[in-house]
């Protein structure tokens, strides 16, 4: 059986499978104009009791000038987010480590191309252990198999304080028309 995307390989998952593991919780849509960032507010608060995991899914597409955008996920405001990053092109691999961004997603240049990605915060509410996150995300920009891009990503804050806001955000460039970043949760075992 293949272990589906996400969180579902954590304890608590169940065998229940990955429709019933995830709740939807918010929802955030660009309108015309574009949005400079997503930003999921309150979580601790609105979600701390109930969920251990959360996972953010993405359909986006930056007004940056490139071809590819890096996307960003800062913590409670935090830009020291550690990563490392595996990427291919399907002619490259690359690994990356150091910077805080957890993949990469569509620019402008190609019209109505969106990038998409899943991206785990585990143990998002937990005061005794640093956030921990992971992604995948992946974009087809064309015939150019330099302008597909698949990644996998982990990263960490070092900080064990729990989740209180969560900013979506493309290190250029704004969100773009027809984006959609959802945000959802585990609930706790």
């Amino acid at each position: 059986m293949p272990i589906p995307l996400g969180v579902l390989a954590v304890a608590g998952a169940g065998a229940a499978g990955a429709g019933a593991a995830y709740e939807l919780l918010e929802t955030a849509s660009v309108g015309s104009g574009g949005q400079a960032s997503v930003t999921f507010s309150n979580l601790d608060t609105n979600y701390g009791s109930t969920y251990q995991h959360l996972q953010i899914r993405a359909v986006v597409k930056t007004t940056a000038a490139e071809r590819t955008t890096p996307i960003q996920v800062n913590i409670n405001g935090s830009t020291a987010t550690y990563t490392h990053r595996l990427q291919g092109t399907g002619a490259a691999v690359q690994s990356i480590a150091g910077e805080d961004r957890v993949g990469l997603i569509a620019g402008a240049t190609t019209s109505n191309v969106f990038g998409a990605a899943i991206i785990d915060i585990l143990d998002a509410f937990e005061t005794t252990k640093n956030k921990t996150i992971r992604s995948l995300t992946g974009v087809n920009n064309g015939t150019n198999a330099g302008e597909n891009m698949i990644t996998l990503a982990s990263g960490f804050l070092n900080s064990t304080s729990t989740t209180s806001s969560l900013v979506i955000d493309s290190s250029s460039g704004d969100w773009a028309e027809g984006s959609r970043i959802s945000l959802y949760g585990m609930r706790s075992s």
